[in-house]
């Protein structure tokens, strides 16, 4: 759970400041293979993606969905994956089943008045019993005391005294509290005074989560139709055909999320085939024509609706370091007598909007003055790299290391503006003629877009 709060502490800090781009966040669910497909999954469902054209890019996901709305998607992943582990236990299933139910139910319920807040009350009713979640996901403690699952209130706060010295709902305050999960998660949660529409959207749906399952005649679910209503206002009938339809959305949503285990759980009016589960994703990356192919043409949409370079430059990288597989990928800027990094993905390249500045003057000699006065795309090989030690200096393998790498100079007109980057790192795997191929490909594709957009 701490390295968990570090995560989202780093995903709040890129959405919650005005300058936040989107290069920054998708650089963070870059860096997590499994975190990019799961994104790019739930991007494209019928929640999100209501055009129904691919979404092939993390870049192109975060301008269509919007930075707090990929920030919710991740943070749902992030919590659920790190919640879930290898075996979870029934008791932790069940309480996520609700989370997705309650989520979905609430999200539907506040788009009838402020869609903007869509996200902020997704996460803040899937949330809801992370507390709880929590506890049942650790190994350690007993778990014995039945009186942790009673339906009964008063039943229930005994066992978490007893075992906790304090409530499932404090923990959950907390947690909202310092990982900043939003205000409307922790309105939902406070027992004080009116509540804004939003906390009201997840009370409602976190309570038809739990009367759902004594059946849609149940009397638990007319008491919580009449807050439908009255928050809806829509009559009885209409009232539980939208709450009806939230629930069979719940359990593909769920699935979207790669939560395959809790679709059973979500009583939907009809089953839903949950034996779908996504692979784990190997630490090497693999190159893959498929997804190079979908980059490249979301590539040449993307010149013709005239997006704004900092995309371009994205969706270039995303397509040389998942489509390529080429580990670390980078784009460096010319300044007067200095390339400096300006976007990069990849592990191991956090540092490089800090460290990744080298001087290219006139009496300058080393990697990247060698490739700038000469223009066009190199490859530098094993054997390149042993019997060339002028150009990887000490001060250049400091920062990248001294390994087989591609370059290629970005060209508009006649100014030579900056330069692609790109190796293996340390994860194995050579460089090949095939993937110099596909790095210049990328790279062409680049600087046709940034040519017509200078025009």
């Amino acid at each position: 759970m701490p390295v968990l709060g570090d995560v989202i502490a780093e995903l709040n800090e890129i959405t919650g400041d005005d300058d936040a781009n989107v290069n920054q966040l998708a650089e963070v669910i870059l860096r997590d293979p499994q975190l990019t497909s799961h994104v790019l999954r739930v991007a494209n469902s019928v929640q999100y993606n209501y055009s129904k054209a691919q979404i092939n890019t993390v870049s192109r996901a975060i301008v269509l969905i919007g930075l707090k709305g990929v920030r919710a998607i991740c943070i749902s992943l992030l919590v659920m994956d790190s919640l879930l582990g290898d075996q979870p236990k029934d008791q932790l299933l069940k309480l996520i089943a609700r989370g997705f139910h309650a989520a979905t139910q609430a999200r539907n319920l506040i788009q009838k008045t402020d869609e903007k807040a869509a996200e902020e009350v997704f996460v803040a009713a899937l949330l809801f019993h992370l507390g709880e979640m929590a506890f049942w996901s650790t190994d350690d403690g007993d778990k014995s005391n039945p009186g942790l699952v009673s339906d009964d209130p008063r039943t229930r706060k005994e066992a978490m005294e007893d075992e906790l010295g304090t409530t499932f709902k404090a923990i959950t305050r907390e947690l909202a509290k310092q990982w900043k999960l939003g205000d409307t998660l922790q309105e939902s949660l406070s027992s004080r005074g009116p509540k804004t529409d939003k906390a009201r959207a997840v009370v409602i749906g976190e309570r038809l989560s739990r009367a759902a399952h004594y059946g849609w005649s149940s009397p638990q679910i007319k008491k919580v139709l009449r807050e439908v209503m009255e928050y809806t206002s829509f009559d009885a009938e209409g009232a539980l055909t939208i709450v009806r339809e939230s629930a069979d959305q719940a359990a593909e949503v769920a699935l979207n999320y790669g939560v395959s285990e809790a679709c059973p759980l979500i009583p939907s009016s009809r089953k839903l085939a949950a034996g779908e589960t996504i692979k784990p994703v190997s630490k090497m990356l693999k190159g893959d024509p498929s997804i190079q192919l979908s980059i490249l043409r979301e590539l040449s949409s993307a010149t013709q609706e005239r997006l704004d370079v900092n995309t371009i430059f994205q969706m270039v990288l995303e397509g040389m370091h998942r489509g390529v597989g080429l580990e670390r990928v980078c784009v460096a800027l010319i300044e007067k007598h200095k390339l400096k990094a300006k976007y990069m993905l990849g592990e191991g390249t956090e540092h490089w909007r800090n460290s990744f500045l080298f001087d290219i003057g006139p009496y300058t000699e080393n990697l990247f003055t060698y490739v700038i006065e000469r223009g066009g795309a190199h490859f530098f090989s094993h054997e390149i790299i042993s019997s060339s030690a002028q150009l990887l200096n000490p001060e250049v393998t400091r920062i990248i290391g001294k390994m087989p790498s591609f370059l290629s100079v970005l060209q508009i007109g006649e100014r030579k503006v900056g330069l692609f980057y790109a190796d293996r790192w340390t994860f194995g795997g050579k460089l090949d003629e095939e993937q110099f191929e596909s790095f210049k490909h990328f790279s062409s594709q680049a600087q046709m877009s940034l040519t017509i957009q200078a025009k």
